[in-house]
């Protein structure tokens, strides 16, 4: 069992929250907008920790499956789901070698995954992503960007104090090179979720007024300037040829 697992059965192991947040809505937003109708997509997360957005994914129609390394986090959404009486398949799996039929899914994601790998791994996993994903089907990948700041200075804080609890991460710039290496077509990128990233400065003390502030100094941006300030997500978008 390699350390990182280690790390994350630690995380599923303590009380993991199913209420809806912020950040859930975010990505969630992000698979509906690639999606375009969730109603009746086959759809796969690739690494789905506590699985809290397939299982919305799930009531909004989409037939979902959830794959993860970590059994007490597939154990864990598995009773969340059965409490809410969602359906879903969970497949215990590392997710660099998966034992599903290609082309099986119309979309294939995860959230806060490919950064705990190095590059290689990343290959094989968006390549095992791809292998599974229908032709004219979308691989879509949210991962920390290494372009926002305060999502940087707040995990760099943590780190140098000893109270990162997240293991090996390494934000990225671009997930271009990987995409393409992985065998599919590279269609866009973009950032979402500056306001997300404003969370991580809880790691430093007394930075509460600044966070706020920052929060209202945002909000008041026209749409326009808001595009100057990256956000904590850089989502990467892939797509299977048709032929």
């Amino acid at each position: 069992m390699d350390k990182q697992k280690q790390v994350w059965d630690a995380i599923w192991s303590r009380d993991v929250s199913y209420e809806w947040d912020s950040l859930s809505g975010l990505i969630f937003n992000v698979i509906g907008k690639e999606a375009k109708d969730i109603n009746g997509l086959n759809i796969l997360e690739a690494g789905s920790g506590t699985g809290r957005i397939s299982m919305r994914l799930a009531q909004r129609g989409a037939n979902v499956t959830l794959v993860d390394y970590s059994l007490k986090a597939l154990e864990n959404s598995e009773k969340a789901f059965k409490e809410r009486g969602v359906e879903a398949d969970f497949l215990h799996s590392d997710i660099r070698m998966l034992n599903i039929l290609s082309n099986s899914f119309d979309i294939t994601w995860n959230a806060g995954v490919l950064e705990h790998f190095d590059e290689e791994e990343q290959v094989a996993i968006v390549q095992e992503m791809a292998r599974i994903t229908k032709p004219g089907g979308k691989v879509v990948i949210l991962t920390p960007s290494a372009d926002c700041l305060p999502y940087r200075v707040g995990k760099s804080y943590a780190e140098e104090y000893g109270t990162w609890p997240y293991g090996k991460e390494e934000p990225v710039t671009t997930l271009e090179n990987v995409i393409r290496e992985s065998g599919i077509i590279f269609k866009e990128e973009y950032n979402v979720g500056f306001l997300n990233s404003l969370d991580f400065l809880d790691f430093i003390p007394d930075t509460g007024a600044v966070k706020e502030f920052m929060i209202s100094w945002y909000n008041k941006l026209s749409a326009e300037e808001k595009k100057r300030f990256p956000g904590y997500l850089l989502v990467s978008i892939g797509e299977l040829s048709q032929d």
